[in-house]
């Protein structure tokens, strides 16, 4: 998806580009199930939060999220704005605060019993999604434009995983798909791609 399209329709429909991209995958969600006669009104995503406060600090600073999501709103401009509005009350839950004493903690229990909850958690997810911030600029590998990047992340124990990774103007990408969970891996990348053209057109006015 062309980035610079994206951040307009994200600012028309009175969000951020990360509004857009759980908006895509959740009116995916939605009409792949449609299509497969199986309608259902609310899916439940896991989605990394930043919790980076200095800019100048390297690494990765960031927490799992677990969020409902409507994906029985056709409507791409009213699924945008019920995404927008529970994604910002998930970024100011005052819990979030606390991951990182709970983290310093799990990592003094048993691997037994770490494995044991994260699966737990697991269980309760039906997608996954992520964003992640590329290189604005062009890259190259010995000598050799790269052209994409299409990141792959892992689906842990849930039936897919969609990763966008932004690239020199470019907004790629990459659907992970447990083939046991997903009868039309196919359709599933159609009914995707459909939903972020039709927020695109919605953004356009």
């Amino acid at each position: 998806v062309p980035m610079d399209d994206a951040k307009r329709a994200a600012k028309a429909l009175g969000g951020s580009l990360n509004d857009f991209f759980v908006a895509g995958a959740a009116g995916g969600a939605g009409a792949y199930h449609r299509a497969m006669g199986s309608s259902v009104a609310e899916l439940r995503i896991t989605m990394p939060i930043s919790t980076r406060t200095d800019g100048s600090a390297g690494g990765n600073a960031f927490i799992p999220t677990r969020v409902l999501v409507p994906v029985d709103v056709e409507d791409p401009t009213e699924r945008f704005r019920v995404i927008h509005e529970r994604l910002a009350s998930t970024r100011g839950e005052r819990a979030l605060g606390a991951v990182g004493a709970v983290a310093g903690f799990a990592n003094l229990l048993p691997t037994s019993a770490s494995v044991r909850i994260a699966r737990q958690q697991v269980e309760t997810v039906d997608f996954a999604t992520s964003n992640v911030r590329g290189a604005p600029f062009p890259l190259f590998i010995a000598g050799a434009a790269i052209e994409a990047n299409y990141p792959i992340g892992p689906v842990a124990g849930t039936a897919w995983n969609l990763t966008l990774m932004s690239y020199n103007g470019s907004l790629d990408m990459g659907l992970n798909v447990d083939a046991g969970a997903v009868a039309d891996p196919g359709l599933l990348r159609e009914c995707i791609e459909a939903e972020f053209a039709a927020l695109l057109l919605s953004g356009a006015g």
